[in-house]
């Protein structure tokens, strides 16, 4: 070999800064906000420990991973970073919960080209910020500087859950019941779900990040963080008894409620009572799709479908009003008629 042909080319010449990597991590190694007394080992190690709170009786372990999607595209898009950890905790913790469990802490993967220490902190404390208002600890993670992987400014996002729940408080398809009434619980907009369609918008230019919807920008509209159901799903399994829940993700209303619905029954729902919100119209004018269409792709309005027996009803009411969470009584459980475990009525 000649060396006169070679020269030395170290892993930060190859576009890797474990510097920057270590000075991210380092920005929010902070303890948490309620100090959780169960983590044993948490950030920087090789891994990390939890301890199982004895007070729960036959324990099960919960678990959930998901994205961000191509909402990623939107914040780079407006270059604001700062609530896109709240749609990766929500998109994860919203669907632990659907079965009855706590969450109890919460692992990060950010993958990028290169680390750019302004845009990755504010993203990994919108991720902190979001495991605290859902009562989670966020235990570890993992940040991967992959050159030539992204383009400069891209990154990817994955998020994974855990939680636990006692066997006997176990939420599942069992409980429900024919008779049982369905309610949907207000989403805050497109939480992250049918951004590829919205992407595509912009890119023919249908759509302006500038123009505006009832005084407000449609790229407020756009960026506005998936909510968490956390607290009020805890609340309303305090007072009342849950047959069933369902996180309102890709799929929409039409694929995603089926999902917790015995396969003897279907789920009715009044198509009157979903009301599709005017943000959800405006997108769907620009697309040219049906309402059918709508209901497969976006929330419409509802970001979690709580499944109860009637007499509940007036308790649930009671709880969602003082609490300011917008609802709906969106339909019935019934005897399945045909093969379609959902139907649409007027």
């Amino acid at each position: 070999m000649n060396n006169k042909q070679k020269h030395k080319i170290n892993y930060r010449d190859s576009g890797v800064n474990i510097e920057k990597a270590d000075a991210l991590i380092n920005s929010i190694k902070s303890k948490h906000k309620k100090n959780d007394k169960n983590v044993i080992s948490g950030i920087g190690g090789f891994s990390s420990l939890y301890r199982i709170d004895k007070k729960i009786k036959n324990p099960v372990i919960v678990s959930g991973t998901d994205g961000v999607g191509t909402k990623l595209k939107i914040a780079n898009r407006l270059n604001i970073h700062k609530y896109i950890g709240q749609d990766l905790v929500a998109m994860c913790v919203n669907d632990v919960i659907t079965c009855g469990a706590q969450p109890l802490f919460f692992l990060d993967y950010l993958a990028t080209s290169k680390i750019d220490l302004n845009v990755h902190k504010d993203v990994l404390k919108s991720i902190k910020k979001a495991c605290e208002d859902s009562e989670m600890t966020l235990i570890g993670g993992e940040t991967a500087e992959m050159p030539g992987m992204y383009n400069t400014k891209e990154y990817d996002l994955a998020g994974f859950c855990v939680g636990i729940v006692s066997q006997k408080k176990i939420i599942d398809r069992k409980k429900i019941k024919e008779g049982d009434i369905i309610l949907g619980i207000n989403s805050n907009g497109f939480h992250s779900n049918g951004y590829s369609l919205i992407n595509k918008l912009i890119e023919e230019g249908r759509l302006k990040l500038k123009t505006k919807l009832s005084n407000t920008k449609i790229s407020s509209l756009l960026i506005k963080p998936t909510k968490l159901y956390v607290s009020i799903v805890k609340e309303l399994m305090k007072k009342i008894e849950i047959n069933g829940l369902a996180h309102i993700t890709g799929g929409g209303i039409t694929d995603n409620i089926p999902r917790v619905i015995p396969d003897e029954l279907a789920a009715c729902i009044n198509i009157n009572s979903i009301k599709i919100p005017k943000l959800f119209k405006y997108i769907q004018n620009l697309s040219k799709i049906d309402d059918e269409e709508m209901l497969k792709t976006f929330n419409c309005g509802i970001g979690m479908v709580v499944i109860i027996n009637e007499k509940y009803l007036s308790k649930a009411h009671n709880i969602l009003k003082s609490k300011k969470e917008k609802y709906k009584i969106i339909g019935q459980i019934i005897k399945k008629p045909k093969k379609s475990k959902l139907i649409y009525v007027d």
